[in-house]
C-alpha cells in the first residue's frame, strides 16, 4: 500500500510538476537566450525548439532532488504508464489516414516543426499537438525515472564508499 501511494505520488509529480516547471524555465531560458543573442524570436520560439531537451533535463533533476528525500524505489518505474500511453497513441496515429503519405514516428512526434507563436494564426495541427502537448507528458515520466535511477545508483555508491572508509 505504501509503495503504491509512493508510485502514484511520483507519477503525479512527473506528470504535473515537470511540465509546469518546464514551461516556467523554458520562458526564463528563452528570455536569457534572446538577451544574449542566441535565440531568434523569443521565449515561445525557444520553448518550441527545445521542449524535449528542457523536459528531459528538468525531469531528471527534479527526480534526483525529490528522491533524495522520498524513496526512489517506486519512482524508477513511473516510465511504464507513459510508454504504454505512447504506444496507444502511436497505434491510434497509424490507424488513421493513409499509410503511403505518412512520415515516420520520429518525424511526427519528435522532429515536427512547430512554433508556439503561430498557433493563433495558422491553427493547431495534429503533429504540433503531439510534439508540444503529448510528448512532454510522455517524456517527463521517462526522464523522471532516469533521474530516480541515477539517484539510487549514486546513493548505493556513496553508502558503499562510506562503509569502506
Amino acid at each position: 500500500m505504501k509503495s503504491g501511494l509512493a508510485f502514484i505520488l511520483h507519477l503525479v509529480i512527473a506528470l504535473l510538476a515537470v511540465p509546469m516547471l518546464t514551461i516556467i524555465f523554458g520562458g526564463v531560458a528563452g528570455s536569457i537566450a534572446r538577451y544574449i543573442g542566441s535565440a531568434g524570436r523569443g521565449p515561445g520560439q525557444f520553448y518550441s525548439d527545445h521542449v524535449l531537451l528542457l523536459i528531459s533535463l528538468i525531469g531528471a533533476l527534479l527526480a534526483y532532488w525529490v528522491c533524495e528525500t522520498l524513496s526512489s524505489r517506486s519512482a524508477v518505474w513511473v516510465w511504464i504508464p507513459a510508454v504504454i500511453a505512447f504506444a496507444v497513441r502511436v497505434a491510434a496515429w497509424f490507424s488513421t489516414g493513409s499509410v503511403l503519405f505518412r512520415g515516420s514516428v520520429i518525424e511526427h512526434f519528435i522532429t515536427a516543426d512547430c512554433q508556439v507563436e503561430g498557433w493563433r494564426d495558422a491553427g493547431f495541427s495534429a503533429h504540433c499537438a503531439d510534439k508540444l502537448l503529448l510528448m512532454p507528458l510522455i517524456l517527463a515520466p521517462v526522464a523522471y525515472s532516469v533521474g530516480a535511477a541515477l539517484q539510487r545508483c549514486l546513493a548505493r555508491w556513496r553508502r558503499a564508499d562510506a562503509l569502506l572508509s
